[in-house]
């Protein structure tokens, strides 16, 4: 009788225990390699190593068919403590801390100001390299971060949900001390990593254009802001540009206009400008309760644009 030759070839005892062998062995080694990133993430005092640690831990596969880690750090736990580290390297890790050290998953962090206020990373669903920092007691992304792509996004829309709405009545300071130091972290990350960063709302660079999502805005929403400007005793005046600018105190100027007067679709927006480039589109929502107020009204036509792709 002629034998099969795809007939899969009895394996010895010794072949059947060396392959076991090598691969607890792997598994063990894979284990290794983990627990080293994981030092540099939680030891190291450089700034390049720190993050090369935390893309490497990030989706990390560490159990094996042989080896596996009951006790493991997430990914969202990841990137909360490269960002808290991020901070404490930095010098600004006052006023943010992770709250429940004792855990080893789903890790929590607190800003010292925001009381008992809990923040968490969430992983993205359209991109396993991305996550979004947000509030954990509602669904506010206040921004995307990458570290893979080097990439830090601010979600306008929910910047101004959270902070101005859901935070309305605690003190304008302690919000603002939360919103400067993540203005501070994306800075860090932008100049010192070279990351690609989107202030959206927080962008206090004199000039920048706050782009309304409407694109064209009606006659009642600029007849409104005049209204209400002048029941604050400001003045709203016309512009050449066919918009209308708006001076406020402490030497603050904000003009709303069509930035596409040429172009076949209204493109409205908003900048800001003052002296010391301390404003920006959220702030002014903080320090001129009038202002808020006008644009939560027409909340729809006014919100500001930010990446549909992430935040879609």
């Amino acid at each position: 009788m002629v034998s099969n030759e795809t007939e899969e070839k009895a394996i010895t005892t010794n072949e059947l225990l060396a392959n076991y062998s090598d691969s607890v062995q792997n598994g063990l080694d894979n284990g290794s390699k983990y627990l080293q990133a994981f030092h540099t993430l939680s030891e190291t005092t450089d700034g390049q190593s720190l993050l090369s640690a935390a893309v490497s831990l990030t989706n990390f596969k560490l159990n094996s068919d042989f080896v596996t880690f009951p006790h493991q750090f997430s990914d969202e736990d990841v990137q909360l403590i490269f960002f808290e580290r991020l901070l404490s390297l930095s010098g600004i890790e006052n006023n943010f801390r992770i709250s429940n050290p004792q855990r080893v998953q789903k890790l929590l962090c607190k800003f010292d100001s925001l009381g008992d206020q809990t923040f968490t990373f969430t992983k993205s669903t359209k991109n396993s390299d991305g996550f979004f920092f947000g509030p954990t007691l509602n669904n506010r992304p206040l921004f995307y971060l990458n570290l893979k792509n080097k990439e830090l996004m601010f979600h306008g829309a929910s910047l101004i949900e959270y902070f101005v709405v859901d935070l309305e009545g605690l003190e304008i300071d302690a919000i603002k001390n939360a919103l400067e130091l993540l203005t501070k972290a994306a800075a860090i990350l932008k100049e010192n990593f070279g990351f690609k960063i989107d202030f959206n709302v927080l962008d206090g660079v004199n000039g920048e254009f706050y782009q309304f999502a409407a694109g064209a805005l009606s006659e009642d929403v600029m007849d409104e802001l005049f209204v209400k400007s002048a029941e604050n005793h400001f003045v709203l005046m016309a512009e050449d540009n066919g918009g209308a600018s708006l001076t406020l105190g402490n030497g603050t100027k904000m003009t709303v206009y069509d930035a596409n007067q040429n172009g076949n679709r209204p493109k409205w927006g908003a900048t800001i400008r003052d002296d010391q480039q301390n404003e920006n589109w959220l702030y002014l929502l903080l320090d001129y309760p009038f202002i808020k107020k006008w644009y939560l009204n027409n909340q729809k036509q006014l919100e500001i644009l930010s990446n549909q792709f992430i935040f879609g």
